[in-house]
């Protein structure tokens, strides 16, 4: 494997300090369990190494009114242990539930999984329907960036060379949000998402309609996508009956373009794409649209 120098900083001023001299030759990392994969593979181009997982400034969770941030140091069993993130983004939690084992979410950072930029990474399209804000801070400040222009393709972001990911900020989800998340592996545990999907909506003050709906669907573009057909289709119709959501879930098909690769054929990820936002919009109105 490639022989990597590596700083530890102790502070969060010291981390961007480096950043900022370093650039684009040091790789920030926290937990770093993408990192051996990545070596082996020979795909970290970087020469050295900058190890936050022990600064303070970049871990916890705090509610923010109408909004939760998220420190970009906080491991995913953090997540899953605090109760704001069960009870206001319960879609965040199922989707951090679904990532690796438990080993792996001892270790593993809600900001590293964002800053992998996997199109598969199981975090990001809960993100994106709870509308999320990277927040980014460099010697020259803090900049705010929406997480749908945060991904520009596999592996490639909009953080800037000087730039470390803080933190995360998203929605609360409010009395008449529902929604969930699902994902579809060649196998149980600590598969990765052949296809996965997350949805929101807002229900209205008429039966079975919709005035918000935000769908994000991974592993089936070179970023995770926003599904705004499906969106659309979700806020005109009136969600009564099987064969409307059915109708709904098939526009999916326009939403994607999958590849072919070892976990998954191009046709089975957009058959598996459909399926599985009708699953879950199919238990939500089974469920009577009950969160």
């Amino acid at each position: 494997m490639k022989e990597l120098d590596y700083f530890f900083p102790k502070t969060l001023e010291e981390a961007l300090q480096i950043k900022n001299e370093l650039k684009g030759s040091i790789r920030v990392i926290a937990g770093g369990t993408d990192l051996v994969v990545r070596l082996k593979q020979d795909q970290v181009n970087e020469d050295m190494l900058l190890d936050v997982s022990r600064l303070e400034e970049l871990k916890g969770i705090e509610d923010k009114g109408d909004m939760i941030y998220i420190g970009a140091g906080t491991t995913h069993t953090e997540i899953l242990e605090n109760p704001l993130i069960k009870d206001k983004a319960p879609i965040l939690y199922d989707a951090v539930k679904s990532i690796g084992s438990p080993q792996i979410r001892n270790i593993g950072t809600i900001g590293g999984n964002v800053a992998n930029a996997s199109p598969a990474g199981d975090s990001i399209p809960a993100l994106f329907v709870l509308l999320a804000k990277l927040h980014l801070k460099s010697v020259d400040g803090v900049r705010s960036v929406p997480i749908e222009d945060f991904f520009l393709g596999p592996g490639k972001t909009a953080i800037k060379d000087n730039e470390i990911i803080i933190g995360i900020e998203l929605d609360k989800m409010q009395e008449k949000d529902i929604g969930f998340f699902r994902k579809v592996g060649q196998r149980k545990g600590t598969a990765i998402s052949v296809v996965n999907a997350a949805v929101r909506l807002t229900k209205d003050s008429v039966p079975n309609k919709f005035s918000k709906a935000f769908v994000a669907l991974g592993a089936v573009a070179p970023t995770v996508v926003r599904a705004k057909i499906v969106e659309n289709a979700i806020l005109s119709e009136t969600l009564d009956s099987l064969d409307k959501i059915m109708y709904i879930s098939r526009l999916v098909y326009r939403e994607v373009s999958p590849i072919t690769d070892v976990r998954g054929s191009l046709e089975y990820r957009r058959d598996v794409s459909i399926n599985i936002v009708y699953e879950g919009l199919a238990d939500l109105f089974l469920n009577g649209f009950r969160r």
